[in-house]
C-alpha cells in the first residue's frame, strides 16, 4: 500500500515539475515568438491548432528588451520557438539556454537576403517585414515550422498559408497604388530609427532616420544636422514618429525646421487589440495610409 501511495506521489511531482498537462489537454501546439509581428503571423497560420505567445509585449522595443524572470518558463513550456534573426533579438539565445529542454527554434527570416546600413553601422537590418514580398518567406518558414512539430495538421497549416499569402498580395498591391499617388519628389520618409529601409526599397521611397538600425544606437550630431538640412532644402513638410520609440528627438526636429508630425507609424510592434493596427497587415496598411495622407500634399 505504501508503495502505491509513493508511486502516485511521484507521478504528481513529475507532472508539477514538467507541467505537460496544460499543453496536451488543450490539444494545441504552444508556439512562442520573440515579437508581436511574428506572433501575429503565427496566429493566422496556426489558427485554432496553436496557442501563440509573444515574449515582447505590444508596444515594447525588441532592440532594448530586458527579459522578465517569467520569460524562460514560456519557452520551457513551448513546443516551438520563432525568432526574427538578423541580430534583432540579442537576448534570446541565453533565454533559450536558461529554459532548458529541447524544441525547434525557427528563424523566420531564413532565406532572405538582408539589407545593410550604407554607412556600415550595426547589424544587418532586421526589419525585413516591411517588404511584403519578404513576408511571404516569413510565412512559409512559420508554416514549415508548425508542420515539423504537428505533421497531422499539415494540410490545415498549408491552407492558412495560401489565405495569408492572398492577403499579403492584396495589401501589397493596394500599398503600391496609394504610394504612387505621392508626387515623386515628395516620397521622402523621415522617422526616429532606421526601420523602414526595406519599405523604401520595395515601394520607391527615400528613407532617412535620426538613429541607426537599432534604437540602442545613439543619434549622432552630424546625422541630425544632415536631416535638418535635408528637410529645409527639399521643403519636406512632414516627419513621422514610431509607436515603440521615444518621439522627443523627432519633435525637436520639427521645431527647428517647421515640418509637422505626419503621424505615428507602427515599426517593431503591432497595435493594441481593437486598434487600427492590431494585426501585422492592418498595421502595415495603417502605416501606408498615414504616410500617403501626409506626403501626397507635400508639394
Amino acid at each position: 500500500m505504501k508503495m502505491k501511495y509513493f508511486a502516485i506521489l511521484l507521478t504528481l511531482l513529475l507532472v508539477a515539475c514538467n507541467d505537460p498537462v496544460e499543453k496536451k489537454s488543450s490539444g494545441r501546439i504552444k508556439a512562442v515568438s520573440t515579437i508581436t509581428i511574428i506572433n501575429d503571423m503565427v496566429k493566422f497560420i496556426g489558427g485554432d491548432k496553436v496557442e501563440a505567445v509573444s515574449i515582447c509585449a505590444i508596444g515594447r522595443d525588441p532592440h532594448t528588451y530586458v527579459p522578465k524572470p517569467s520569460d524562460p518558463r514560456e519557452i520551457a513550456t513551448s513546443d516551438i520557438v520563432f525568432i526574427n534573426g538578423l541580430g534583432l533579438e540579442h537576448w534570446i539565445e541565453q533565454m533559450i539556454v536558461n529554459a532548458g529542454g529541447e524544441r525547434p527554434v525557427i528563424t523566420v527570416s531564413k532565406g532572405i537576403e538582408p539589407l545593410y546600413d550604407d554607412a556600415g553601422y550595426g547589424d544587418p537590418d532586421p526589419h525585413a517585414w516591411f517588404d511584403l514580398n519578404r513576408v511571404k518567406t516569413y510565412a512559409r518558414n512559420i508554416t514549415n515550422g508548425l508542420i515539423s512539430v504537428d505533421p497531422v495538421n499539415k494540410s490545415y497549416y498549408e491552407e492558412n498559408l495560401k489565405k495569408y499569402i492572398a492577403e499579403i498580395n492584396h495589401v501589397d498591391s493596394e500599398s503600391k497604388e496609394l504610394i504612387a499617388k505621392i508626387d515623386t519628389g515628395s516620397r521622402v520618409l523621415i522617422t526616429s530609427h532606421d526601420a523602414f529601409r526595406y519599405f523604401g526599397k520595395a515601394y520607391g521611397m527615400e528613407v532617412y532616420a535620426l538613429q541607426g538600425i537599432s534604437t540602442e544606437a545613439k543619434p549622432r550630431t552630424e546625422d541630425i544636422k544632415k536631416i535638418i538640412d535635408l528637410i529645409k532644402e527639399r521643403n519636406i513638410k512632414a516627419v513621422f514618429i514610431e509607436t515603440t520609440v521615444n518621439p522627443a528627438l523627432i519633435k525637436q526636429i520639427t521645431q527647428e525646421t517647421g515640418a509637422v508630425i505626419g503621424g505615428t507609424l507602427y515599426s517593431d510592434s503591432i497595435g493594441e487589440p481593437g486598434s487600427e493596427g492590431d494585426t501585422f497587415l492592418k498595421a502595415f496598411q495603417t502605416n501606408v495610409n498615414t504616410i500617403t495622407e501626409s506626403l501626397k500634399y507635400n508639394n
